[in-house]
């Protein structure tokens, strides 16, 4: 299998988990879990364990929060006709719609306005300020934009319009003059938590105008901070706590009609519901029609027009799945043909522009081809004969998009975003200077390891620690999201009790693990495939989530696989297929870089004939051949150029290009028959080469291991004891003359042991000086120095001798260990 995740387990400070649990009174495990999660003080912790309306900051601390409230109270007290203008996002959606709901208990004069995707783009713009002064319209306040509408704002306040600010996107080096710029990220903004989404903003803009946290309006600015992706955690964790509790007691029809919709409760709603339920249907309409109905069903009254529009936006949202279907499916034969090009290697950068594909979906095709490629995406769309497209990027840990885009501003018309997302506007002609450009940054700012995605956890958990009653006590930590996701546990060197494929075609992964005698069901969505790789017996480390599996009313605790990993070198015990080299076809056709290592000339000849597994690229060789091989087939096998090898360094291939290098399966036709063979084994196992797994195969042989029905196991060496006893009854002899039928074959008939094994014993005890030999007379030594078995080279060749002829009756678990030493000695 390989490795797809690099994973990164949290470290508990045992002191400060030890005064959280004293202090709040907590379970042992909770106050673990927020240690590890950076909590020290008792006084942090319960902030967030008891998050409330009285743990909101001071609006007024955000720098231009009291020049927005006067002036929107000057434009309520005069009547002055105030115009929103928001965003066609979840987030500006939800933005606008509270803003709907706290200029209505003013009483003012106002209407909204939300910008056509693809036909005005986002923010501010020129023709829509001429719209809002047509309508009479004397103030203007955005929400979830405008911080960058430098010559917007400057046009608008030239036509005698005033605009207020509120965003939440990064603030550019050179700001808008309005009247008022409410943005926690400016750089000398006082405001303690800086996360806030587009409604959380308008969320602190209606504290400031009401004098006290309305949790009326918590329902939107919690749907808008979890589809935006906000963090989580400090006033965004409160605003969704309070919204979800607001949404399951009292919801709007507007909620309520989308819950259902969705097919879910709308007291069952969760962050998790909401992220793949409810936003993508408010983002729908934004994506391909209007925004407007989906504002009308945050701010609607009836139940009747809320199920219309509920409904509206349901059928663009599978209108919008296929649509993205269609786009992502062209885009990636784009990007695959753009690789051949190239030679198969794949550029740092996806970037991507497609005539007649969507502006409004170019998002969600990103993120999609992130998932698959892992690597920054642009995805632009523009239409038959225009000279400038438009688009989304996506990017990954370790790139910020933002400051990426920051250094080549001058190529584009405009763009937005923060580290891991961005809009942009730019010039066809110019698209491949920014492709290249991202990919030289790219290639400079992304390390090694940050092109296998993260995976974190926040603890290493025993079985027995992961019970129903955990579930219990991590609800406490609820609601779960971004910046506070779902608690993620690792199990270590579970040992696989059973695994099978389950669920429709077999997509699907059922796992049962053991560790220390307790047992855990896993189960892992999408992972059925590899149910092959999980043989029993196996050692594995498990990384996943906890959950309660209920069935005819009883409750037991799930493991929701994540990931796993190998907690050994993984051998795959494959002696007993007859059709070996069908089956080493097979193997080959799943691996980047197979070694096929042969006991037997017989072997070595039926492999390497085999136009398969050369036309797979497999490459054939005997024992102790691999260290002989010439520069650049051994590099190949090694993963490494031939000239990385020569500079001692170290270089990409290209088909990794831009990513991690890929191990090397190693498949054993057949074991080592001679201790040279095994020391050669022993020494590409342990040289430091990324070896994967390790295939075992019995080719032309009886292939039935130990324990198997007809085998018979007989010890193959005698153990430090039975030398003993060997040399008690040589001392109690004395002397003897060795004969064929003499003392010797006595001994032998007295021990048990073969006369090879006790002939094979003098020999080592006269190379330590216990006996003396003169031609065929033998002579016990009366007081001779005190030696160990492993100082005599007869005894050590002979042990080596004898476990090879032991390994071939091998058990699995045998089998395992001993390839395992291997690779441990050749170290």
């Amino acid at each position: 299998m390989k490795r797809k995740y690099r994973w990164e387990i949290r470290e508990a400070n045992e002191t400060a988990a030890a005064e959280l649990a004293a202090a709040l009174g907590l379970p042992p495990l909770i106050a673990r879990l927020l240690a590890a999660r950076g909590f020290r003080s008792a006084e942090e912790a319960r902030t967030f364990l008891d998050a409330g309306a009285a743990s909101f900051h001071d609006p007024f601390a955000m720098k231009g929060m009291a020049e927005a409230a006067e002036r929107i109270r000057k434009a309520v007290r005069d009547g002055e006709r105030i115009r929103v203008y928001g965003d066609y996002d979840a987030d500006g959606v939800t933005s606008t719609a509270l803003m709907i709901r706290l200029l209505r208990r003013f009483g003012a004069d106002f209407d909204t306005y939300i910008p056509h995707r693809s036909q005005e783009g986002y923010g501010l713009n020129i023709g829509a300020i001429d719209k809002a002064i047509e309508a009479g319209t004397r103030l203007i306040v955005t929400v979830d934009n405008g911080i960058s509408a430098v010559e917007q704002i400057a046009y608008a306040r030239e036509r005698g319009l005033d605009v207020v600010v509120t965003d939440h996107h990064e603030p550019p080096a050179i700001l808008p003059e309005a009247i008022a710029l409410v943005n926690p990220k400016q750089e000398d903004c006082p405001y303690p938590f800086k996360g806030l989404s587009g409604a959380g903003v308008a969320f602190k803009l209606a504290h400031a105008l009401l004098g006290e946290a309305d949790t009326t309006l918590a329902d939107v600015a919690a749907i808008g901070t979890i589809a935006d992706l906000m963090p989580l955690e400090g006033e965004n964790r409160t605003l969704v706590k309070l919204g979800l509790e607001r949404m399951a007691k009292q919801p709007s029809p507007g909620i309520r009609a989308l819950a259902e919709a969705c097919g879910t409760e709308h007291a069952k709603l969760s962050s998790g519901r909401i992220a793949f339920g409810l936003a993508p249907r408010l983002n729908a309409g934004g994506r391909l029609d209007r925004a407007d109905g989906a504002v009308k069903l945050l701010v609607t009254e009836s139940a009747e027009e809320a199920e219309r529009l509920a409904s509206r936006l349901d059928a663009l949202n599978r209108e919008r799945q296929q649509l993205v279907d269609e786009t992502l499916e062209e885009a990636e034969r784009m990007w695959l043909r753009r690789v051949e090009e190239l030679g198969g290697r794949m550029p740092e950068t996806i970037v991507l522009a497609g005539e007649g594909w969507n502006a409004g979906i170019a998002g969600l095709v990103a993120s999609k081809l992130v998932e698959r490629y892992y690597r920054p995406v642009l995805v632009l769309a523009y239409d038959a004969g225009a000279e400038t497209c438009k688009g989304s990027a996506r990017s990954i840990d370790g790139f910020d998009l933002h400051a990426a885009l920051t250094e080549m501003a001058e190529l584009m018309e405009h763009f937005g975003g923060h580290q891991a997302a961005a809009g942009l506007t730019i010039r066809i002609a110019r698209v491949p200077e920014l492709e290249r450009r991202l990919c030289a940054l790219a290639a400079e700012w992304i390390s090694d390891e940050d092109w296998l995605p993260k995976r974190v956890a926040d603890m290493v958990g025993s079985v027995s620690e992961l019970s129903l009653e955990t579930v219990t006590q991590l609800s406490r930590l609820e609601p779960y999201g971004q910046g506070n996701p779902t608690p993620r546990f690792v199990i270590r060197e579970a040992a696989v009790s059973e695994a099978k494929a389950i669920g429709k075609e077999g997509k699907h992964l059922r796992l049962v693990a053991e560790e220390r005698g307790r047992r855990i069901e896993a189960v892992g969505f999408g992972m059925g495939e590899m149910a092959a790789a999980l043989e029993k017996g196996s050692s594995v480390d498990l990384f996943g989530e906890l959950a309660v599996n209920e069935w005819n009313g009883s409750k037991r605790v799930q493991f929701m696989l994540q990931d796993w990993r190998h907690a050994a070198l993984p051998v795959y015990d494959r002696r007993t297929e007859k059709q070996w080299l069908r089956s080493l076809v097979r193997l080959a056709e799943g691996e980047e870089r197979l070694l096929v290592l042969c006991a037997s000339h017989a072997a070595w000849s039926e492999a390497a004939a085999s136009s398969e597994l050369e036309a797979r690229g497999a490459i054939v060789a005997k024992y102790g051949e691999w260290e002989r091989m010439p520069e650049p087939l051994r590099s190949t096998v090694m993963g490494e150029s031939a000239a990385a090898a020569a500079e001692g360094g170290r270089t990409r291939t290209a088909l990794s290009a831009g990513g991690p290098a890929e191990g090397l399966a190693l498949a054993l036709a057949g074991l080592p028959e001679q201790p040279d063979a095994a020391r050669s084994l022993a020494r590409l196992l342990g040289a430091g080469h990324p070896i994967e797994a390790v295939y075992v195969y019995a080719p032309g042989g009886d292939s039935s291991p130990a324990g198997s029905p007809g085998s018979a196991r007989k010890p193959a060496f005698p153990d430090r004891e039975q030398f003993g006893r060997i040399y008690s009854l040589f001392r109690r002899q004395g002397s003897w003359v060795d004969a064929p039928d003499g003392f010797l074959r006595q001994t032998s008939e007295a021990t048990g042991w073969p006369l090879s094994i006790v002939r094979m014993a003098q020999e080592v005890f006269e190379e330590l000086g216990f006996l003396t030999i003169d031609r065929s007379n033998v002579k016990v030594v009366a007081s001779p120095a005190r030696k160990e078995l492993e100082q005599s080279q007869r005894y050590r060749k002979a042990k080596e001798n004898a476990e090879l002829m032991k390994l071939c009756r091998a058990d699995t678990a045998e089998l395992r260990e001993w390839i395992r030493r291997m690779a441990g000695a050749g170290r």
